[in-house]
């Protein structure tokens, strides 16, 4: 079972990369949404986002590694 873990800021494409994210996830996968929209965000998903590098959202980590969406979407295609 994967941990798939998203860094969104509430944006519609932010948005969208949720809903990708839970196209392509494993029925068991678990899936994690942060929202780090000023409003929203805690301390504990901040320090989770400097841990992991986040530089830019939205970001996907999957299991303790940051990804490309773009090369997990291609993949699943072929």
């Amino acid at each position: 079972m994967a941990k798939i873990e998203v860094f969104i800021a509430g944006t519609y494409l932010c948005e969208d990369i949720v809903k990708q994210v839970n196209e392509f996830a494993c029925s068991k996968c678990d899936v994690v949404i942060y929202d780090l929209y000023p409003s929203n965000a805690n301390t504990e998903m901040e320090d989770l986002a400097k841990q992991y590098g986040v530089q830019s959202v939205p970001c996907v980590v999957l299991n303790g590694n940051v990804i490309d969406v773009e090369k997990v979407k291609k993949e699943k295609r072929s």
